[in-house]
């Protein structure tokens, strides 16, 4: 038989009631104080040798390396892509147009001002050409009237000397007659030779109204021969053919 003391069950319950307690209490420490911590505590091994190397092999082991720190690149910092304002754009452009069209206006405008300019003074150089062509050409006409008149006096005046010369060589030859009016003229035609000889005999153009006189006249004229000519050739050809008027 068994000597074990005898408990009765309402404390059998009671005693598993408190332990049940006290093992659910005991779990709910151990649940919180795990999740209050904020890391888990490292862990480490300890290896045990049981037979540790010598000094020499550990004095043999070479030293390692240091590791290698790759230096870590920065990061990349992707400035954000802004779509562009079309407006904007559009603006910029028409204003860097408008100037282009203005430059190109002004440049053709300065090429139709230039052009003008050079027309307009191609038409005034033309112009004074004009007239300097004509002041010189009025010039030259008036020199060469100069000379001609010159010229034209100068021969009147040789002509006129010859032919005086011949008047006074021909009255020089003529035989009076009587009853002829101081005012009689006679006018005879005649052609000469460069010598002053007469190559045909005096021609009558015009009678004094005088036969005798007009008879008298033309046998002077052809008494008086050789008649003074000039000798300068371009006086020669006006004595070629003479009219000479013969007067008392």
């Amino acid at each position: 038989m068994s000597t074990a003391p005898a408990y009765n069950e309402p404390y059998r319950f009671s005693a598993g009631m408190l332990a049940l307690a006290m093992h659910l209490a005991f779990f709910a420490m151990l649940y919180f104080g795990v999740r209050w911590q904020s890391r888990p505590p490292e862990s480490f091994t300890v290896e045990m040798w049981d037979n540790l190397p010598n000094a020499e092999a550990v004095s043999e082991l070479e030293p390692l390396p240091p590791p290698k720190m790759e230096p870590i690149p920065p990061p990349k910092v992707v400035p954000p892509v802004l779509p562009p304002v079309k407006a904007d754009i559009e603006v910029r452009d028409k204003k860097s147009k408008k100037p282009d069209l203005k430059d190109k206006q002004s440049k053709k405008d300065a090429k139709k001002e230039a052009k003008a300019r050079q027309e307009a003074e191609l038409r005034e150089l033309e112009a004074y050409s004009e007239r300097i062509r004509k002041n010189e050409q009025v010039r030259v006409q008036a020199e060469q009237e100069r000379v001609r008149a010159e010229v034209s006096a100068a021969t009147k005046v040789q002509v006129e000397r010859y032919q005086d010369m011949i008047r006074n060589k021909i009255r020089r030859k003529m035989k009076m007659v009587a009853d002829v009016p101081a005012n009689a003229e006679a006018i005879f035609k005649i052609t000469l030779l460069p010598d002053g000889m007469l190559m045909e005999n005096p021609v009558l153009v015009k009678s004094s109204g005088f036969p005798a006189y007009d008879d008298a006249a033309a046998r002077a004229i052809l008494s008086a021969e050789p008649l003074p000519v000039p000798t300068d050739e371009s006086l020669q050809k006006m004595f070629r053919e003479l009219k000479l008027s013969i007067r008392p």
